[in-house]
């Protein structure tokens, strides 16, 4: 989809305003000018009334009278000033630009997430994922423009069954057997807090930072928690952000903040370069911070285990988007292991291998969906990446990588311009060794089903229904029933103008 005509009329509205603004300011100094005028005049009324009257001591001096011509001129100059700025237009302020002629698809930007997690996602040239740059404002006298986003959102949340975490919906946590205890809870944990600017260098390129803060702490903790702190500059990208080995785009809309199961969900200090190969054609490098999740003990030897790394974890992706579809590929390459308190080191190769992608179907309606198999890989998923199950011991104490494999599928449907609706299924599963405990996480599953509805751009209102189930290694297993209400008001309104792709 262009955004050509969107910058225009952006610029335009920019230009319309600055000249405004600035006519303003003319009409303020013509009332100054005037006043002026008015005060010059009644001086000289009085000076000509003392002139008028009788003379007492013969005529006019000729230096009072010089001194009256030359305020006579000056009040003269005065309203031709004044004629001159009422007829001078003012000079346009240049509009605010990208920076890039790279545009994101369509798809990607009509696809509506309740949560901004697409839009702080580096992109190619640094494309800007609203168009119209809407809530960017100048640095007077720079070429520097920032942005300050997020959104407040407060969640009330009814478990019909005990679930470990009480503020988002992870299976992991649920007890087996579940006693099913009811609970009720609110929370604004997920309102954000963003940061952006946007700066022309002189090579005519564009320099983007981004950073964001949520309030999710660890277990049911409210903390301020950094999530992305990076820069990126001809597609070289530096600091924290979402790691390679995950598709933004590909998130599905839950009325829970958590998400599937099996969402890849990491953020990752890295380092990576980004290379256009056609238009609709990117390939991806990094090198990201490993950190294995790994067993606290050798449940052989009984020594205790800290996790070491030796190498970064490399990733590599493809990408291949338009505007009605992408879909997305990516591998992770990693060394997971540790050392023991006797200083014997173990280290095994990890890998990890994931197809996404998005797809408009009609209209707005979309599937997205994620396949993802590797081993060591645990951490990577939403569900498992506090359970240190990258690893595991075989009979001779020795470290083994052990297999995760899951995926998820989303449907997003719009009933109309206001209202629409996700359905989301979820499974994951990790094939741990054999010498691991009988109630160690095996696998888990994830459905939500919610309704969303934005009577006006910037503000949402809506809830959803949550199933979750956890299976242990022994096969005992225990389920949980959630209800999700969701309120969430946007600090800059990012409501997209799809008109022309709705059905109806």
């Amino acid at each position: 989809m262009s955004t050509t005509g969107g910058l225009r009329e952006s610029a335009g509205g920019n230009w319309a305003h600055d000249v405004t603004k600035a006519r303003r300011l003319q009409w303020k100094k013509m009332a100054v000018l005037t006043i002026i005028t008015v005060m010059t005049a009644c001086l000289l009324d009085i000076v000509w009334g003392q002139d008028s009257a009788p003379p007492t001591q013969g005529p006019t001096p000729p230096s009072q009278q010089s001194e009256i011509e030359e305020l006579k001129a000056k009040v003269k100059e005065l309203e031709q000033s004044v004629d001159a700025l009422k007829k001078k237009d003012p000079e346009p302020v240049e509009p605010l630009s990208s920076g890039t002629t790279t545009k994101v698809p369509a798809i990607d930007r009509e696809h509506t997430l309740v949560t901004e997690d697409a839009y702080a996602d580096p992109r190619v040239d640094n494309a800007p994922f609203d168009p119209d740059l809407r809530g960017f404002f100048r640095f007077p006298g720079t070429h520097t423009m920032m942005r300050i986003g997020g959104y407040i959102r407060t969640d009330a949340i009814y478990d019909f069954d005990q679930l470990g975490n009480i503020n988002q919906f992870r299976p992991e946590s649920i007890p087996t057997p579940n006693p099913g205890t009811s609970n009720f809870n609110m929370s604004a944990r997920a309102s954000r807090l963003s940061l952006e600017t946007r700066s022309t260098t002189k090579y005519g390129d564009v320099l983007r930072t981004y950073i964001e803060f949520d309030f999710v702490g660890g277990g049911n903790r409210t903390e301020f928690r950094l999530r992305h702190f990076y820069g990126q500059w001809r597609n070289l990208l530096v600091g924290q952000a979402w790691s390679t080995f995950h598709d933004s785009d590909a998130i599905p809309e839950t009325s829970d903040f958590n998400g599937p199961n099996s969402w890849i969900f990491q953020f990752s200090p890295q380092i990576r370069y980004t290379y256009a190969l056609t238009k609709y054609q990117t390939l991806a490098a990094a090198v990201e911070q490993p950190s294995a999740g790994i067993p606290a003990s050798n449940p052989v030897t009984g020594e205790p285990v800290s996790s070491t790394n030796p190498l970064p974890d490399f990733v590599v992706r493809y990408r291949y988007e338009t505007d009605d579809y992408h879909f997305n590929t990516a591998a992770l390459f990693r060394s997971v292991g540790g050392v023991t308190s006797s200083g014997r080191g173990d280290h095994v190769f990890g890998y990890g291998l994931m197809g996404s992608g998005l797809v408009r179907l009609w209209g707005r309606d979309n599937l997205v969906f994620q396949a993802v198999y590797g081993q060591g890989i645990s951490r990577y998923f939403t569900d498992t990446k506090n359970l240190n199950l990258d690893v595991g011991y075989d009979a001779a104490g020795s470290f083994n990588a052990q297999p995760a494999y899951g995926g998820y599928a989303g449907f997003q449907h719009f009933w109309n311009d206001r209202w629409r609706s996700t359905v989301t299924y979820g499974f994951l599963q990790v094939n741990t060794s054999e010498g691991s405990p009988a109630d160690i996480y095996k696998k888990t599953q994830y459905v939500d089903c919610n309704l969303m509805y934005s009577p006006v751009p910037g503000f949402t209102i809506g809830g959803g229904v949550l199933w979750g189930q956890r299976v242990n290694k022994n096969d005992e297993s225990g389920d949980g029933f959630r209800i999700n209400f969701l309120l969430k008001y946007d600090l800059v309104k990012l409501q997209q103008d799809v008109k022309k792709v709705l059905p109806f």
